[in-house]
């Protein structure tokens, strides 16, 4: 018996011990030095990013401090800071920026176009659920070039090759709008309202985002079917030529569910036959054994097929009813063998061995959205 309880002692021993060998040490320190770079004459064209850094702080057990950046107006206490980022990789000790993002701060901080403003910055530290501000504050000079202050926050599409009259983009992110239409060969301009007073914008022969009044000449051939994305931050606007006709795909073998074609309005639609896989269900693969009904959406944009797909990768759950509109928002990614099953919905049970109506709406109440209706039985 001493024997035994002398084993028992041993191994609560080393139980303890490793309790407080492993013991996670969440002390941490915030940074003592933050570095600007020098006075930047900002070009929303180019690629160089633009970075700020700091040093000292830290984990006293040398693991991973998180880090967000705070900026502000000059003279701001970061109470309502004008933009909170999370550093490189969340755990770096600098902020790589884009001269179009720090365009974007400098006029939401009122720097106008061909002036020079500061912009001042701080960063926060965190580590197991405990964050701290660095007492630090540095400051960022900004030159802005030539530019746009007006900038909408709702876009409509005018000119006589659009698909209708005051089509309405959908605002994609801070200064992005985006619209799927159909055009034809003649002009193009952008509004900021379909009534009443508007700005208005047009791309001059320069490719250039420019505001009053012009126009932007649009050539077809073939396909219609454009993608136009108009970004304020950079001044720019792009085409992508879209098919007309974007599949709905089962993950698993590839197999088209429905086609569906551009209807008009941002819209694509069509009709299809809805039965999942499962043992014993014709066109079943042999190596699967149970009940299979993850899709997607394939899309081919300038020539290249690319999935419309959930954006938080492979979904898990079945829906049941009463989800949000965003359960079902589609997101653009590259496609291939290897990434057969990712961004994949499963299909509501229901759905099975149904006739149904599959529709893409590309500006859902800004969002991309798709649905399922006129379910029938087969």
């Amino acid at each position: 018996m001493k024997k035994i309880i002398g084993i028992y002692a041993l191994l609560l021993l080393a139980l303890t011990g490793c309790q407080k060998d492993y013991k996670l040490n969440s002390s941490f320190s915030v940074p003592t030095q933050l570095n600007s770079p020098a006075p930047v004459q900002l070009d929303v064209t180019s690629t160089n990013l633009i970075t700020l850094s700091w040093t000292g702080g830290g984990a006293d057990d040398g693991g991973i401090v998180l880090y967000n950046v705070l900026f502000d107006k000059q003279g701001g206490d970061f109470s309502n800071p004008l933009a909170t980022m999370k550093s490189d990789q969340g755990g770096l000790p600098q902020l790589s920026l884009t001269q179009a993002a720090l365009n974007t701060l400098a006029r939401n901080a009122g720097i106008h176009p061909d002036e020079t403003g500061t912009l001042q910055w701080t960063v926060t530290a965190a580590r197991g659920g405990v964050t701290r501000p660095c007492d630090q504050v540095a400051t960022l000079t900004l030159t802005r070039g030539d530019g746009i202050d007006n900038i909408p926050t709702q876009l409509y599409l005018e000119g006589t090759a659009a698909e209708t009259s005051g089509q309405a983009f959908r605002q994609v992110s801070d200064g992005v709008f985006q619209i799927y239409t159909r055009l034809t060969d003649g002009d193009i301009t952008f509004k900021s309202a379909t009534t009443g007073d508007a700005f208005d914008y047009y791309v001059d022969p320069e490719g250039k985002l420019t505001e009053g009044e012009g126009n932007t000449t649009v050539t077809t051939s073939g396909n219609n079917v454009a993608r136009l994305t108009v970004d304020f931050n950079t001044m720019q606007m792009t085409r992508d030529v879209i098919n007309p006709a974007v599949r709905c795909i089962w993950g698993a073998t590839y197999a088209n569910i429905a086609v569906l074609n551009y209807i008009g309005d941002g819209k694509f639609q069509g009709d299809g036959d809805i039965v999942f896989y499962g043992p014993g269900r014709p066109g079943t693969p042999d190596w699967c054994g149970w009940v299979e009904e993850r899709y997607y959406f394939i899309a081919n944009v300038n020539g290249t097929d690319l999935c419309w797909g959930r954006g938080d990768d492979v979904s898990a759950e079945r829906p049941v009813g009463g989800e949000p509109a965003s359960f079902y928002a589609l997101y653009e990614s590259p496609w291939t063998s290897k990434t057969q099953w990712d961004h994949l919905w499963k299909m509501k049970g229901t759905l099975d061995e149904t006739h149904a109506t599959i529709t893409i709406d590309t500006n859902a109440d800004g969002l991309m959205i798709h649905t399922f209706t006129n379910v029938t039985p087969l």
